[in-house]
């Protein structure tokens, strides 16, 4: 502006620098209201005069001028990549042999045979409780068993050679078949006095104390766990019923250990809980190493899209206009030996968003480059230079 000022100025001086002309400060000075008014004027004309001749020189230089033309931007060529899409869910670990023991007769604790943290073999002992008098009984029941065993055979053998009443025969088989029971229940009876590991394990904590009277399904005796194999549980929405099944690949974070796990969905439920409208979903882990404990809670990312040869942008290069459709600015070749590119705007269609880049479903093909930096910059049908 200042240049302008002086330009305007100097010519001023030109314009009334001849002899017969008075100079400013003289009709500033000695003019008249008309004279200073009629000077005014003149001075307004050439000054817009001179500014619409500026204006058409910058143009000229513009067009003339190779290194202003063109705003210099950072690109990126796209090319078809793999994209997967994960949905994320809360969900918690759990074990199947996670087990209370409990009494399945009445009685009293009479001895534990193992202590907390040790190591278990199926079929291990690990309780025994007071029989009662149940192998008494036994006792006597088997001897009754012998008795009428012995009965039944001579009744049979009298009752083949048709001697005897047909009922006598009943009668001892009868006796034999219902002592025979009995002796098994018996048995039975007697061997749910010592509880054995029902799957080989850790015994986590015993509950009862030897003397304990003991309630069936009531009284806790022994917790005992195996940890070898987990498995991360998970309610999720039925909305996403359709893109989850069985053996697609899950990200499961455990926060409190730090760790992350890549597995595959082992099963699907089938049943859409009408409280929460969710279906359950599970992934078994493997867990030799023992750090993942019951009731962890977890993260649970699933994968719900896929596609191997996505286009994808980052998604600070894509723009919304006010009626909130999205574009990008693709470059067009204009010079290659210079290294120009005329900025198209392309309006795109955009799909699945992860990692900070975003699937375009419609728009770009692979190849087509995008303004990376300087994107805020340019505008539709610039001149630009690829840095």
């Amino acid at each position: 502006m200042k240049k302008l000022i002086s330009l305007l100025t100097l010519m001023s001086f030109i314009q009334c620098g001849s002899t017969d002309k008075k100079s400013v400060s003289e009709i500033i000075d000695q003019g008249t209201l008309e004279e200073i008014q009629v000077q005014k004027t003149t001075h307004v004309k050439t000054i817009n005069r001179l500014q619409k001749e500026l204006e058409l020189l910058n143009k000229s230089l513009a067009d003339k001028d190779i290194r202003q033309k063109f705003a210099l931007v950072g690109s990126i060529e796209l090319q078809n990549e793999s994209f997967k899409h994960f949905v994320s869910f809360q969900g918690s670990l759990e074990t199947d042999k996670n087990v209370i023991i409990y009494p399945e007769i009445p009685g009293l604790l009479k001895k534990i045979h193992v202590s907390e943290g040790q190591k278990i073999e199926k079929g291990a002992l690990i309780a025994e409780l007071s029989d009662g008098g149940l192998k008494d009984q036994l006792e006597q029941m088997k001897l009754q068993l012998k008795l009428a065993q012995t009965t039944f055979a001579r009744q049979k053998r009298l009752w083949d050679k048709k001697i005897g009443s047909e009922i006598q025969f009943l009668q001892a088989k009868t006796q034999y078949l219902s002592l025979k029971k009995g002796v098994s229940q018996m048995n039975d009876q007697v061997a749910k006095t010592k509880i054995v590991a029902p799957f080989s394990g850790i015994i986590d904590h015993i509950i009862a104390d030897s003397g304990s009277n003991l309630i069936p399904g009531s009284t806790p005796i022994i917790r005992i766990i195996n940890l070898n194999q987990m498995k991360a549980t998970a309610e999720i929405p039925e909305k996403h019923l359709p893109n989850i099944q069985k053996d697609i690949a899950v990200r499961i974070f455990v926060p409190v250990l730090g760790i992350q796990i890549e597995e595959k969905i082992s099963a699907v439920g089938n049943f859409i809980n009408p409280n929460n409208r969710s279906f359950r979903i599970e992934i078994s882990l493997d867990n030799t190493n023992r750090k993942l404990k019951p009731n962890m809670s977890v993260e649970i990312e699933v994968n719900n899209y896929s596609n191997p040869e996505a286009i994808l942008v980052p998604i600070k290069n894509i723009l919304e206009n006010q009626k909130g459709e999205s574009y990008v600015y693709k470059l067009q070749v204009e010079d290659q030996a210079q290294n120009t590119f005329k900025v198209i705007k392309t309006f795109v269609k955009l799909g699945k968003t992860s990692n900070n880049k975003v699937e375009i479903l419609e728009g770009l093909e692979p190849g087509d480059r995008v303004v990376e930096d300087g994107i805020r910059l340019i505008k539709d049908q610039q001149l630009v230079k690829n840095i």
